[in-house]
């Protein structure tokens, strides 16, 4: 570990305390275990420590929104991004998302180490949330697209902008391959399933077995997301699918570039109730929307969803 006295807002990056009964490690002051993914936060400790020197009064801009937001941001960074600036994400994926998406940027995690709701002065820095949560839900209730709102809010012109593609690491290919054939999936013929999301309500496990069930007498394997897979894992996987069958998610946002059929279901949202409005894949340039269908409980039975996406496959 390189390092390790390096500080942000006053807290060791990574500080380790042994007992003779055990060893407790902290990042940014937050305790974690030392097995499962103590390597992570090894990671971004060493990460930040190599690519920063100092952080006294610089500005700092935290994400703390749902992985979809975070490919925004990172999709459309070359229109707004201040090398002057340090990025720091709440959640571990919105590391992994600047990789896949900007790896030129360095996005490091942060943890709750701060409760941050608006702007305040940390330690003589300008800390203050990407886009608050506040502000992210009056922007939704205009009803305009998303992107339009973000272009509005960070007063850039989308129109000189370049769409970024997914950087993988040709690492990623042979661990997809160990793990499909550890769960013994036909990498030839499978269709890729993702019923999990933050900002839609689930839809019923029948609905899923139903459509399972209907894939597997057709002749399809089937694969159904797993946290074994990291995201750039799951990019590649999905890569090789007959088809993507999901819950609108921050995943459909990571994966909607892929030229796959793409069958993405909106479900209703305690915030806004529709979605569609606003995080439609056509408002998105950087998706491939020839490819992708939309569903939408609100409007549609489910039933006849169900019975739709199967008639495509």
């Amino acid at each position: 570990m390189m390092q390790k006295d390096v500080k942000l807002w006053g807290l060791p990056i990574i500080r380790v305390k042994k007992t003779e009964l055990c060893e407790k490690r902290y990042f940014l002051g937050v305790q974690y275990k030392v097995k499962g993914y103590a390597w992570r936060y090894d990671s971004f400790a060493e990460a930040f420590a190599a690519n920063v020197s100092n952080v006294h009064n610089r500005r700092i801009k935290v994400i703390v929104n749902n992985s979809g937001e975070a490919v925004t941001y990172a999709r459309t960074h070359a229109l707004w991004y201040n090398p002057d600036e340090l990025i720091f994400g709440n959640r571990p994926q919105h590391a992994d998302i600047f990789r896949m998406f900007a790896p030129q940027i360095p996005v490091f995690y942060c943890g709750n180490a701060v409760e941050l709701k608006e702007p305040q002065c940390i330690d003589g820095n300008h800390v203050e949330p990407f886009l608050s949560s506040s502000r992210l839900l009056a922007m939704n209730n205009q009803g305009k697209p998303f992107l339009q709102s973000w272009a509005e809010y960070m007063h850039i012109d989308l129109s000189s902008l370049t769409c970024s593609h997914a950087v993988i690491p040709p690492e990623v290919e042979s661990s997809i391959l160990t793990k499909a054939q550890a769960l013994r999936l036909n990498l030839d013929n499978f269709v890729f399933l993702s019923s999990a999301a933050r900002s839609c309500e689930v839809l019923p496990p029948a609905f899923w077995d139903g459509i399972e069930t209907s894939l597997r007498a057709k002749g399809y394997d089937v694969f159904c997301n797993s946290p074994l897979f990291s995201i750039p894992e799951v990019y590649a996987l999905a890569s090789r699918a007959k088809a993507i069958i999901a819950l609108r998610s921050g995943l459909c946002d990571i994966l909607c570039d892929l030229p796959v059929p793409q069958f993405v279901i909106y479900s209703h949202n305690k915030f806004h109730g529709d979605l569609q409005p606003m995080y439609s894949f056509e408002h998105f340039p950087w998706a491939h929307s020839s490819s992708i269908f939309e569903y939408n409980t609100l409007k549609q039975d489910i039933s006849a969803i169900s019975d739709s996406i199967i008639s495509h496959l």
